[in-house]
């Protein structure tokens, strides 16, 4: 495959996203039956196998997405796995603790970083369809996603069965029923005793508003762009605003008045996510050179080991880098 082939390839236009209505086991309760969930990079922890996924192969974490009208709600749960969301549009109602007591509304280009063995789930709140990306740590996060023992039971009234191993049973759409001793155990309450509460004071640490961003030392000698180092591990030589242990950490451009960032190498894996804006990526290897031309809330699988560059081509624009470890280090300039 020729490189701008390839390139192409790894590209998810925000507007060509395929959602999937059925992922997981309550798809179908009132309340939370009008979901739609998006694999773009990696499967995640979709539980049915009729989900679309637009970009297979993952190298260290799973780029998703989540939408939603008002009022629609994703159903407690926990991962033994990170869990971060970025908010792009709308308004979340992040709910957290055995009985979701406890709660926080996030906007547009909010973060928040879950801290795993702890039930979450989320709504939409005001009058927009809201929208955000969603990153899971790990090549494979099929196995990290536990449902709080209600939304099992009410999932089964609704002819959705979770098996043990984690595969999704649909008998409206054709499936067999399973047995009794092919179903996910329901948990126990000593089990869920064991898993972690928060109040919404101790959750603040993990979440970083979009007003509240601050620019850090910038990695580029670059005119009118501003360097965000939002969420990644504390013991990194970046000062993250919220300092959580994932595996992968969570940085941002602001590109403005058609500046460039250098062309640089990075050691980790990276995903760009364009938050607003046109941002013309111009990429090489070797003598291979091409170009992607990301546009609002566009999807670029970077190819690892390739070296790369950013110019702001219409209005300001915003990007996000989601890198595969949570103490990256800093990118290669190249001159």
């Amino acid at each position: 495959m020729k490189f701008q082939q390839h390139l192409n390839s790894q590209l998810v236009r925000y507007m060509e996203l395929v959602p999937g209505t059925q992922a997981f086991i309550d798809a179908r309760t009132p309340g939370s039956h009008l979901k739609d969930n998006f694999c773009i990079i990696g499967a995640g922890v979709a539980e049915s196998s009729r989900q679309h996924v637009h970009i297979q192969e993952t190298s260290g974490f799973n780029i998703g997405a989540a939408g939603q009208p008002p009022g629609i709600k994703n159903s407690l749960h926990s991962h033994t796995t990170a869990e971060l969301f970025i908010v792009f549009k709308g308004n979340f109602r992040f709910y957290w603790g055995n009985d979701g007591q406890h709660d926080a509304v996030l906007s547009a280009g909010d973060i928040i970083s879950i801290p795993t063995n702890l039930f979450r789930g989320f709504e939409v709140v005001g009058r927009d369809y809201g929208f955000m990306y969603s990153v899971l740590g790990g090549d494979d996060s099929g196995g990290g996603v536990t449902w709080h023992p209600n939304v099992i039971r009410e999932s089964q009234g609704h002819g959705l069965y979770l098996c043990k191993d984690k595969s999704l049973v649909d008998i409206q759409s054709g499936d067999v029923k399973p047995d009794e001793g092919q179903l996910m155990p329901i948990l126990t309450d000593d089990e869920m005793a064991t898993f972690d509460d928060y109040t919404a004071e101790q959750m603040r640490p993990y979440i970083v508003k979009a007003s509240e961003y601050q620019s850090t030392n910038s990695d580029f000698t670059a005119v009118d762009c501003e360097q965000y180092a939002l969420t990644g591990g504390p013991e990194s030589e970046y000062d993250f605003q919220v300092k959580s242990k994932d595996d992968v950490s969570i940085h941002a451009f602001s590109l403005k008045n058609g500046s460039t960032l250098p062309a640089y190498l990075r050691q980790e894996k990276q995903v760009l996510i364009n938050f607003s804006g046109d941002t013309l990526v111009s990429l090489k290897k070797g003598t291979e050179r091409g170009e992607i031309l990301l546009t609002t809330g566009d999807v670029f699988n970077v190819p690892f080991g390739v070296e790369i560059s950013l110019r702001n081509l219409r209005g300001d624009s915003f990007v996000y880098q989601i890198l595969g470890s949570d103490v990256p280090t800093k990118p290669v300039i190249q001159q």
